[in-house]
């Protein structure tokens, strides 16, 4: 049972690493290539459903795949994205009712991808000219709500089924 359950989320994370690194960067808006994070939100809703220990877990390694994919910074998306896990996994119990568990995910979303994005931009400009303030309006709160739409938009479209029996 848990093995499917293991091979369920395996194949979702591959998926959305895929997408995310080949495709994603046709919804990138602005200048600053800013572009809805997919993974992020799948390891959000890992640590959400599944608790604080799954969460890190699967933010580590899909992190550690992107980091390896894209070839800079080896480390800092299993950094950050561990951190939005862990996070998310306090969340892990609440109540029954899906339109609250609904709502309630997509503040979860904002507040840890705001978390992880601060974390991960600011390590990554280190030593540049751009200022903190700079980092955060640019890049931190962009990123964040673009990704948070994104994760409003998978909450709509998937409010039909169960996810919890789904995955």
């Amino acid at each position: 049972m848990y093995l499917t359950l293991y091979l369920k989320y395996a194949l979702i994370f591959l998926v959305l690493i895929v997408l995310q690194v080949s495709f994603i960067w046709l919804l990138a808006i602005s200048k600053y290539n800013i572009a809805p994070d997919l993974v992020i939100i799948m390891v959000i809703y890992t640590g959400y459903s599944r608790g604080q220990i799954a969460g890190m877990v699967s933010g580590f390694i899909a992190g550690l795949i992107l980091d390896i994919l894209s070839g800079s910074f080896i480390g800092l998306s299993a950094l950050s994205y561990s951190l939005a896990g862990f996070i998310s996994g306090y969340f892990f119990k609440q109540t029954s009712d899906s339109g609250s568990k609904r709502t309630s995910l997509i503040g979860i979303i904002f507040m840890c991808t705001l978390v992880a994005y601060t974390i991960f931009f600011i390590i990554y400009f280190q030593g540049s000219s751009i200022s903190l303030v700079e980092i955060f309006f640019k890049f931190v709160i962009t990123t964040t709500i673009y990704t948070s739409f994104f994760g409003l938009i998978l909450a709509l479209i998937f409010n039909r089924f169960d996810l919890k029996k789904t995955f």
